[in-house]
């Protein structure tokens, strides 16, 4: 395991180069800050790379100007943008939104984000969410020792490998600063991922102690409390399906051990021949919408999946069987996939009602609007009668869905959904190339690239 470890490390370790340029940068940027007139306290470096437990080719800075906690929220964004624009004059940068607005861009390669804060005694006094993050920073450089930064970049690299690390609401993963409070917790990536492999239904995770009933607060299949802040779930964003499969990734590496876990396998996509031969055994149809532009990519993929649900539920609601269902977007285009038991249902549909002895909820079932084609009649002590269906085709049924939910659908999907269409199979295959091909692929081949 030593030689398979080391031989991860000098893959996935910054170079002496990538860490003398980050440190150079922030140093300049720093000194910038110091020399300018405002508001401002100071500046501090977080985020992995301030902690060393970042992989080689991330080039991701997280700086924050931090402020008096007295300055009025307006001030705090007027300073912070007024300043973050200086820092990026001559290089390209644009104002992104969180709680408050900031300004991100590119500087030497680095992709720099500058956030303003307010200075605050801890984590739990925070007036923004940002403002526990120098407490995050903090709190990881008193308590991780120098050898658990390797530990967690291989932690890290292991998550990343099977598809289960990152800070962004499109993965439902696990963050950075989750993967190096595991660490921390458990000591080593080894004791990490045996932990990992006896994960249960739910696990809680306390590192500082606390009298709080975690387990019944947070609604999660991991629940990872925040040291700085016990009110925080740091899992919060790790879907149920991502916690299973870290568990089954870390029983199969435990009992295979291979480098593939870290890094994969590609995935080479399958000849649309192929494709076309495997979705006559199957019965596919997709909602086709674009991805909003007017609202934040991470509280999209929130609606996205709720999306995928309700049209799911939808269907099911007429009769159709969703067999399995999926969502891929490359935040241009939007598909939601689904596989049904069939594309038809048959005309007439068989109805149970109500046992023959209840007469008044006999007269409530025959009195709803159907076209009866047979019956009312008497089968094993209940009322039953054949009725013509209004619908019996899925792409109407979800065209239906589709038209109402333009109306009534939040603020960002809606936009989306202006353009939104049904497509069958035929019109599926016609975007078979790039990340969906390699999505879809994925999809039917129905298993884990580290399996």
């Amino acid at each position: 395991m030593k030689a398979l470890y080391s031989k991860i490390l000098k893959k996935i370790t910054p170079s002496k180069q990538e860490l003398a340029a980050e440190k150079a940068l922030v140093d300049s940027i720093r000194k910038k800050v110091d020399k300018m007139d405002g508001k401002h306290s100071h500046l501090e470096w977080c985020g992995s790379s301030a902690r060393g437990t970042h992989l080689t080719g991330d080039k991701d800075l997280d700086l924050f100007i931090m402020f008096d906690k007295h300055l009025s929220a307006h001030e705090l964004e007027e300073e912070g943008l007024r300043i973050g624009k200086e820092i990026f004059n001559g290089h390209k940068w644009e104002i992104a939104y969180s709680q408050h607005p900031y300004v991100r861009g590119e500087i030497n390669g680095f992709e720099v984000e500058i956030v303003p804060g307010y200075v605050v005694a801890s984590g739990a006094e925070k007036q923004s969410a940002v403002d526990r993050t120098p407490f995050h920073n903090k709190y990881l450089l008193k308590h991780m020792k120098i050898s658990q930064r390797q530990e967690t970049r291989l932690l890290k690299q292991f998550l990343k490998g099977i598809g289960a690390y990152g800070a962004d609401l499109k993965n439902q993963a696990l963050p950075g600063y989750g993967v190096e409070l595991l660490v921390l917790y458990y000591g080593t990536f080894d004791k990490a991922l045996k932990a990992v492999s006896k994960w249960k239904e739910k696990t809680v995770i306390k590192i500082e102690k606390s009298k709080r009933d975690a387990s019944e607060e947070f609604i999660a299949p991991l629940v990872l409390i925040d040291p700085v802040d016990e009110n925080r779930n740091v899992a919060s964003a790790l879907s149920t399906e991502q916690y299973n499969k870290m568990i089954l990734a870390a029983k199969k590496f435990l009992k295979k051990p291979s480098e593939k876990f870290f890094f994969g396998e590609k995935l080479d996509e399958w000849p649309i021949e192929k494709v076309r031969e495997e979705l006559r055994k199957k019965e596919f149809i997709a909602i086709e919408a674009d991805f909003p532009t007017n609202i934040l990519p991470d509280l999209v993929w929130g609606q996205l999946r709720r999306y995928l649900r309700k049209a799911a539920t939808h269907l099911e609601e007429n009769d159709f069987i969703v067999k399995r269902s999926a969502l891929w977007s490359d935040e241009k285009q939007i598909f939601f996939m689904y596989e049904l038991n069939t594309l038809t249902l048959p005309k007439v549909q068989k109805i149970f009602g109500p046992p023959a002895s209840d007469a008044e909820n006999t007269k409530k079932f025959l009195a709803r609007k159907r076209k009866i084609i047979s019956g009312p009649r008497e089968e094993n002590g209940r009322i039953v009668i054949e009725a013509e269906r209004e619908r019996t085709s899925a792409a109407l049924v979800l065209k239906d869905f589709v038209e109402e939910t333009k109306k009534s659908e939040k603020k960002g999907l809606k936009e989306g959904l202006t353009h939104a269409k049904v497509l069958p199979e035929s019109e599926i295959l016609k975007h078979y190339k790039g990340g969906f091909a390699e999505h879809f692929t994925k999809y039917l081949e129905g298993k884990e690239i580290f399996e």
